[in-house]
């Protein structure tokens, strides 16, 4: 120790300070690399953030389509009970044509889904990362029940369209189709609102 400090103290006053000063320089900048290393700033690619945009205003448009579908299938029933079957059957027809707009609106869906999948790599922190993965997941799964709802929808149309124009007994398969349906909906509506989650808790990184 003490010829440490021997040697140290033969160094020239300038020269000590310059050591002791440079010494703090390389201290600080250890902090701020380690600092900036842990750090949970955020970096997002671009096209995600496109595809992300666009993937929510689809998915707003196929919600929208569920939900109307939900009401016409109800106006459907009261017109079958007040046996106003011709109504009821225009009825039908718009609605295979909101069906067909849904399932134009789930591959545009898809689409974006594919660009968002695709960027996330690119994102840091990797907490929001995983994240933007589960959210993707979320409306991946989504798409899914939507294939499986337009079918049961399909299924439904055309056997009420049966009924009112040749007057067969479908009443059962009616029942059933009504009650798959609207369990495809509500989980459809769970899922975006999923998504809309997941992404409000990754839009919390900064």
């Amino acid at each position: 120790m003490n010829t440490f400090a021997n040697l140290y103290f033969k160094i020239p006053r300038r020269l000590r300070f310059s050591i002791i000063f440079a010494f703090l320089i390389v201290a600080a900048y250890l902090i701020f690399y380690l600092l900036a290393a842990n750090s949970k700033t955020k970096e997002v690619p671009n096209e995600f953030l496109k595809a992300r945009q666009e993937a929510s205003l689809i998915a707003q448009d196929i919600i929208s389509f569920s939900n109307q579908t939900a009401n016409n299938i109800s106006k459907i029933s009261e017109l079958d009970k007040e046996a106003k079957y011709e109504d009821a059957l225009n009825l039908i027809t718009k609605e295979i044509e909101y069906n067909r707009q849904a399932r134009e609106r789930a591959i545009s869906l898809s689409a974006q889904l594919e660009k968002m999948t695709k960027n996330i790599s690119g994102i840091e922190p990797p907490e929001a990362a995983q994240i933007a993965l589960q959210a993707v997941g979320s409306e991946t799964t989504l798409i899914s029940r939507l294939i499986s709802y337009n079918d049961y929808l399909v299924q439904f149309l055309e056997i009420l369209r049966q009924k009112f124009s040749k007057d067969k007994n479908t009443n059962g398969r009616i029942a059933e189709l009504v009650g798959k349906i609207n369990e495809e909906s509500k989980t459809i509506n769970n899922l975006d609102k999923n998504f809309n989650q997941l992404m409000a808790e990754f839009d919390k990184f900064r």
